[in-house]
């Protein structure tokens, strides 16, 4: 098997390129500290692998083999004996228009597919985009699309807190306000899945106010969002709630025993709640409680391991809310540490993407061997 990989904590593109080089580079993914972007990651690749398709994102903070690294660039490439086609899309305005970007993205990516039997099973798309739009829409549209009838998974691109700018590429070009996506037809097996450490508690209300492309709810219950909310987690006021309330008290949307978070960012004007997804009207929402962030990373591991025999490569997306809950907990390492034995790297994102846009999860993707 052929699935390299390579970090860096500076900006070494020379380390990183000796590293993962190999025969018949078909596909390379990367990530990068925002303040790394100087040394043109994306054009270090291509230059190096001019035949290979390369897509990338900023992060902030990220995870590999190696150990977790709050800076850095990280890559990881695959060769023929993986990967039989890529196809790639790149499309920008996402800030003004994301369903429009992506729009033209699919229908890019249909033209290029034109004739290909698409088997779920052996294809799957990585997709990044501008963490400071209005993702949703993006991931939404290629779900939809029954033509691209595969996975997709990525994250939405994040800068250290800053929320100024965050940066998505392919191939040589890089952009601050871009749509990213890469097609890849595989030639081993993979698994893919979204994981969640918090519960659904007993208590649940209903969205009845809300402005989804803002990502704000104004009504819950019929009553102040912001009020109602303090309520149910036992704050005495609106004007008393802060960050850790938000981060350690996300509500979520319960299909079965899947959770699905919605992660409040901050109070607007006092009186409404602005989230890091939209939702929609008349939602039936639960105020969700924490559970054991490492617990839930070994139960990923055993799941894949259970489905793949032996894996050769895996590719994380982290919430950059969990990566804050790890810092605060000082178990940093030890989520690393839960992947350490497998080929892997990952990133801390402002939004994973599988099927759907979540909040406070980990998307993942596992490979494995030869069919």
């Amino acid at each position: 098997m052929a699935i390299k990989y390579s970090t860096r904590k500076t900006p070494d593109m020379k380390g990183i390129i000796n590293e993962i080089e190999q025969p018949d580079i078909k596909a390379v993914i990367y990530f990068f500290s925002g303040e790394y972007e100087y040394a043109e990651p994306h054009k270090a690749l291509r230059r190096a692998f001019p035949q290979a398709a390369c897509i990338g994102s900023s992060m902030i903070g990220g995870w590999c083999t190696s150990g977790a690294a709050a800076k850095g660039i990280m890559a990881m490439s695959f060769s023929s004996e993986e990967v039989e086609k890529v196809f790639v899309s790149f499309k920008e305005g996402v800030k003004k228009n994301p369903a429009l970007a992506a729009a033209g993205a699919i229908e890019e990516l249909k033209r290029s597919l034109s004739g290909h039997d698409i088997n779920p099973n052996a294809y799957v798309g990585f997709i990044f985009f501008d963490g400071l739009c209005l993702g949703e829409e993006i991931i939404k549209k290629f779900t939809l699309d029954k033509a691209l009838n595969m996975p997709f998974i990525g994250g939405a691109a994040a800068d250290e807190l800053a929320f100024t700018k965050t940066t998505v590429g392919i191939n040589d070009k890089l952009s601050g306000d871009g749509l990213a996506v890469m097609i890849m037809k595989m030639k081993i097996p993979f698994y893919f899945n979204h994981y969640v450490h918090y519960q659904p508690t007993n208590t649940s209300f209903v969205i009845t106010e809300s402005e989804p492309s803002k990502r704000t709810v104004w009504k819950i219950n019929g009553e102040n969002a912001a009020d109602y909310y303090a309520k149910v987690i036992g704050v005495p006021s609106a004007a008393k709630l802060n960050s850790g309330h938000f981060s350690k008290n996300p509500i979520g949307i319960v299909q079965g025993s899947t959770v699905y978070v919605r992660s409040i960012s901050n109070l607007v004007d006092g009186s409404g709640l602005r989230f890091y997804c939209n939702i929609e009207n008349e939602t039936t929402v639960y105020l969700l409680k924490q559970g054991d962030i490492i617990a839930n990373a070994q139960r990923a591991v055993k799941e894949a391991e259970a489905y793949l025999p032996r894996i050769y490569g895996a590719v994380l997306f982290n919430c950059v809310l969990r990566y804050l809950e790890l810092q605060e907990l000082k178990k940093v390492d030890a989520f690393n540490n839960v992947f350490a034995h497998l080929n892997f790297i990952g990133l801390n994102t402002y939004g994973e993407e599988l099927f759907t846009h979540h909040n406070q999860t980990l998307t993942a993707i596992f490979f494995g061997g030869r069919r």
